[in-house]
């Protein structure tokens, strides 16, 4: 009888438990021991590939029991390691356990027990490493048919293992359809299953013209589908009903309003911000080479120095700008790249200290300039033979990085396939440096720079030839670009401004080229930059009704009426009137508010250092600035107005302006911000510098606009507003007084009246003050009522009586501005 039997198996139960918990040990075991792999034939009747586990209810219990026997009888090795090293032994064991299962195997075959086609051969998953038998065919044929199997996919084994596990199967004929014709094609047939189990057809119309319909091609352009909800259907049933029908449309709208509505084109072309408005310094071009510079110096040494020289701790004398309430004196950078003594420790503190600030506001005003100017300048730049030609005046090297970041991203949207590593067309670089020191770590930070040790002096160079001197004119060198930033504080005087200002213009290219002043955003650095504003308004650039101007001081010239050339102010202004917050007589005492702007930058961690900064890693570096062209006047090329009509136009907004009227449209027409908007509930505050030439405060509420009422919300310091406001008001402005005592006389005076006064109570001149009091002068001092010992006087009462004592001083110190 063959193991394959049913009285066989019945037989064979305690055997195979016992030889599957073996299998399961020794399987155990090698897991865990390491142990020699024993080298096997790949014959066909090598059972070491097929699973005994799977096929152990084929043996009989003669077979099993005579491989036991041979287990048992077979005699130990005389040097058996039992006794020396346990592990050897378990190992040896092992090897033992599975030479019997091969030779058991191998018994089993040769006597017939087992056929080589009882195990279903199936090639090795790779994912899961296991192989398959008859139960996993099986399970996984059940798996994916269920009992409805394909005809041919079981042999009889598997068949009637199936019907032992499973129960008797359904059995379906698979037959290859064949393309018929529409003719000879049967129709549908719709089917149902009936509780006893089995199939009965059920009848259902069909569509006829369904049939004859092309298939449906997917719109790209078509919407989502749309799926009535109840709240539809019922307003839809209320609506027949009622005898008359809905719009889905509109109803979609009202119940399921649009998100919030997207910037508006004009006011994101007026952004006055960097992208990413913080300025994280590029670690290739600027904190790399200068962090290797740096380290072959002492950190306590650079920092002592820096200290040293920008004001102590925080370094308020740099480019820092230190708050208000500190009530630090407003003194110019003591560092300048132009001065000739500059030692080692200093140029490292110049490049640790003021390069990160030169920098991120050079960038600032330098990514300001290529909005208002726009893509076809700077392109017309970066193409032009030779390329752009820069001077960096007194940035030492920073403002050069700053233009060429923004020059890389210029060229990367010209040549998107441009491969990173290659050159890009900078241009030609020049750096102001006077003394060695700083000359050569700007050269080792920046490559294809030229370094001048001073700036050509224009001013005072005859322009043609003379009688006295009737050589040719020696040519001058021009630069597209001029960027100068702390220059003027350093001077003392303003007519040494105004000649710097002057020498600097005449370093432009006069046919486009660009000069960019910056100082600290301080009240004195505002009055300088508006200073060289109005210089050059009044000499050099011609504006509607002021062409031309008169010299009577210089007797060189034939005529004492100049032409002024053509020019125009790129930024942040956006009229060519006189500055509403600068007064032409000059600086002014008690002044606050002034014209400036903001930029925020990460710290390089050098810089973190030399502040001793551990908690804040940004500095908002605040600035005043002035950018202007040579040459070229775009409102005049462009029709750009800045008067009183624009800014009109600019308040009823340029919201619902269409595509096609935007080519008459230029951002250089609309107001600037220039104090952070007051974003208030429901409702925003603009402080504007106009067109018109006037500081306005406009104001957008909610019920303005809600496109205009959104944008207000996220905009942003020093940007131009384009989408109008409801209310406009003129903004009071405290500007100080030219002639008048600023914050600090004004305490000395009100202090000296006080010492006087208690002189006079020590003296005992009380006659005169009790008779200038029967008098009634209305300008007395109220004194606070005494009160007696052991008396209770409310906290209110108290409050009063200090305010009727501070509005009699107020009286007493106005009357005597008065006198």
């Amino acid at each position: 009888m063959r193991a394959g039997g049913p009285k066989a198996r019945g037989l064979l139960r305690p055997s195979v438990s016992r030889a599957a918990g073996l299998r399961r040990i020794s399987g155990a075991a090698r897991s865990i021991i390491p142990h020699t792999s024993v080298a096997r034939s790949q014959s066909p009747s090598d059972f070491s590939k097929r699973p005994l586990n799977k096929v152990s209810h084929r043996y009989t219990a003669s077979s099993w029991t005579t491989a036991q026997r041979q287990s048992s009888t077979a005699a130990a090795p005389k040097d058996s390691p039992i006794e020396t090293d346990p592990v050897e032994a378990i190992n040896t064991l092992i090897e033992r356990i599975n030479e019997n299962d091969d030779a058991m195997a191998q018994m089993m075959l040769e006597l017939g027990l087992i056929e080589g086609d009882e195990l279903v051969e199936v090639p090795e998953d790779p994912s899961d490493g296991q192989e398959y038998t008859p139960e996993a065919w099986v399970e996984m044929v059940r798996q994916q048919f269920g009992d409805a199997i394909p005809d041919g996919i079981l042999n009889e084994e598997e068949l009637q293992l199936f019907t032992r596990l499973y129960g008797q199967p359904l059995v379906q004929e698979v037959t290859e359809e064949l393309p018929a014709e529409e003719s000879d094609r049967e129709p549908d047939r719709l089917f149902r299953e009936d509780r006893q189990g089995r199939w009965e057809e059920i009848e259902y119309e069909q569509n006829a013209e369904a049939e004859d319909e092309p298939p449906v091609v997917y719109d790209m352009d078509a919407g989502p589908e749309e799926v009535e909800t109840i709240a539809m259907r019922r307003t839809r049933e209320v609506a027949e009903q009622l005898g008359g029908e809905i719009m889905m449309e509109q109803f979609e709208n009202e119940a399921v309003p649009d998100s919030a509505p997207r910037a508006h084109p004009l006011t994101r072309e007026g952004k006055f911000t960097t992208e990413p408005s913080t300025i994280h310094l590029p670690k290739n071009t600027v904190t790399g080479p200068i962090s290797v510079i740096l380290s072959d110096f002492s950190n306590k040494h650079i920092s002592e120095t820096a200290r040293r020289l920008f004001g102590g701790p925080g370094l308020p004398h740099s480019t820092t700008t230190p708050p208000p309430r500190a009530q630090l004196p407003q003194l110019p950078i003591p560092l300048h790249a132009s001065q000739h003594h500059m030692g080692e420790m200093e140029a490292n503190a110049y490049i640790a200290a003021l390069y990160p600030g030169i920098y991120a506001s050079t960038l600032s005003v330098l990514t300001e300039i290529r909005k208002r100017m726009g893509t076809d300048w700077i392109r017309r730049l970066i193409l032009q033979e030779g390329g752009p030609n820069v001077l960096d005046a007194s940035g030492g090297g920073a403002g050069i990085l700053a233009w060429r970041d923004i020059v890389r991203a210029e060229y990367e949207l010209m040549v998107p396939d441009h491969p990173e590593g290659a050159p890009i067309p900078y241009g030609r670089s020049t750096v102001l440096t006077g003394s060695d020191a700083l000359r050569l770590r700007a050269s080792a930070i920046l490559d294809n720079t030229s370094f001048l040790p001073r700036l050509p002096d224009y001013i005072h160079v005859r322009e043609r030839p003379t009688l006295e001197d009737t050589r040719a004119v020696q040519k001058r060198k021009q630069y597209d670009i001029v960027i100068a930033p702390h220059t003027l504080l350093g001077f003392e005087e303003e007519y040494q401004r105004k000649e710097h200002v002057q020498n600097l213009w005449q370093l432009l290219n006069p046919n486009g080229g660009v000069l960019v002043l910056l100082e600290k955003g301080r009240q004195k650095g505002f009055e300088a930059i508006a200073g060289a504003r109005e210089m050059l308004l009044r000499r050099h650039i011609a504006s509607p009704g002021s062409t031309e101007y008169e010299n009577t001081l210089d007797s060189s010239i034939e005529s004492p009426i100049i032409a002024k050339e053509p020019g125009m102010i790129i930024a942040p202004c956006t009229n060519h009137a006189t500055c509403p917050m600068h007064n032409p007589a000059g600086p002014t005492k008690g002044r606050r508010d002034y014209c400036h702007f903001e930029q925020r930058y990460i710290r390089p961690p050098f810089l973190q250092r030399i502040m001793g900064a551990k908690d804040r890693n940004h500095e908002d570096v605040k600035f005043s600035y002035l950018a202007v062209q040579r040459g070229v006047d775009m409102r005049q090329e462009q029709n750009i107005r800045q008067d009183s009509e624009a800014t009109d136009t600019a308040f009823e907004g340029f919201e619902h302006l269409d595509e096609p009227d935007r080519a008459d449209f230029h951002p250089l027409s609309l107001p600037r911000a220039v104090y952070p908007p007051l974003k208030r509930r429901g409702h925003v505050i603009f402080d504007l510098c106009t067109p018109a030439g006037k500081i306005e405060r406009w104001t957008v509420p909610r019920s303005f606009s809600r496109q205009a009422y959104r944008d207000a919300r996220k905009s942003n310091w020093g940007d131009l507003w384009a989408l109008g406001a409801k209310t406009r008001i003129p903004r009071k402005l405290n500007l100080g007084d030219k002639h008048g005592e600023g914050k600090k006389e004004r305490l000395a005076r009100r202090a000296a009246a006080k010492a006087g006064s208690r002189e006079m109570d020590e003296e005992g001149d009380f006659d005169e003050l009790e008779a200038e009091r029967d008098e009634g002068d209305d300008d007395e001092i109220v004194e606070a009522p005494s009160r007696k010992r052991g008396q209770r006087v409310p906290s209110w009462k108290k409050h009063a009586d200090k305010k009727k004592v501070r509005q009699s001083v107020k009286r007493r110190d106005a009357a005597e501005d008065l006198l």
